[in-house]
């Protein structure tokens, strides 16, 4: 277990992205998707991710009966472009996870172009911070200049970006690689060593990618085995999709 950055919240170093739960081509049920997440649980992860549109929030909803709510953090975010948006998304996700609070809340794929507008949206979201619906907000990107801008938002919490070679795992299987949006991966993990060290929450995104083809042996670079203070501190095992899903 380890802290994501400074926001009082400890998550296990591995996280489970939840896109493939809510895949209609692998049919998972909530049920099934419920009891996959639980026993990922009793084996020491208690960390979620998911998303408005991911399709996994059932599959959620039906783990959190098999463990204690507080035992567990969940993340999950909106492609919301105000706040208005935002606050509505967040409703919807609360009731699909029949929850009464959601851990993590986070701009979803936020590009170089937006991140302007995504700023004044997370100041605004500051208020459904205090009343204790949302514990911590941010964004998810696929930019190495999202992440450097976004480590200085006094309003931002935690980024969510790729940390992931596009050689490694069954990324390697995909055409586009799950391509950065600019910037080099190893530009990347120097922005996200400075978001790290400016008290920022940093989740690495398509570390494996996902579990649908086989995934070779690999031998994991020293930049995921960082020790518990480093900027890779929650790792989620995610799907590859053009939509970024994690």
């Amino acid at each position: 277990m380890v802290a994501l950055g400074d926001t009082g919240l400890k998550v296990s170093r591995l996280g489970f992205g939840t896109f493939d739960l809510g895949s209609p081509s692998l049919n998972i049920s909530p049920e099934e998707g419920g009891r996959i997440l639980a026993e990922s649980y009793k084996l020491g992860v208690n960390f979620w991710d998911t998303s408005d549109d991911y399709g996994s929030h059932p599959h959620v909803a039906s783990a959190l009966k098999r463990v204690t709510r507080k035992d567990v953090v969940i993340s999950t975010k909106t492609g919301a472009k105000t706040v208005e948006e935002a606050i509505r998304s967040l409703r919807s996700s609360l009731r699909e996870l029949s929850a009464d609070y959601i851990d993590i809340f986070l701009m979803h794929c936020v590009e170089s172009d937006w991140i302007g507008e995504c700023h004044r949206v997370l100041r605004e979201l500051n208020d459904v911070r205090t009343t204790g619906i949302v514990k911590a907000v941010g964004l998810s990107t696929h930019s190495v200049t999202v992440v450097k801008e976004a480590s200085q938002f006094e309003e931002l919490d935690v980024i969510m970006t790729i940390l992931c070679k596009a050689d490694q795992a069954v990324i390697s299987q995909f055409p586009e690689k799950i391509p950065l949006e600019d910037g080099t991966i190893e530009e990347m993990f120097s922005a996200t060593e400075l978001a790290h060290n400016s008290g920022k929450g940093t989740i690495a995104m398509k570390v494996l990618g996902s579990a649908a083809p086989p995934v070779p042996q690999l031998s994991p670079s020293p930049a995921h085995l960082r020790r518990s203070g480093g900027p890779g501190r929650a790792f989620s095992p995610s799907a590859p999709s053009t939509s970024r899903a994690d």
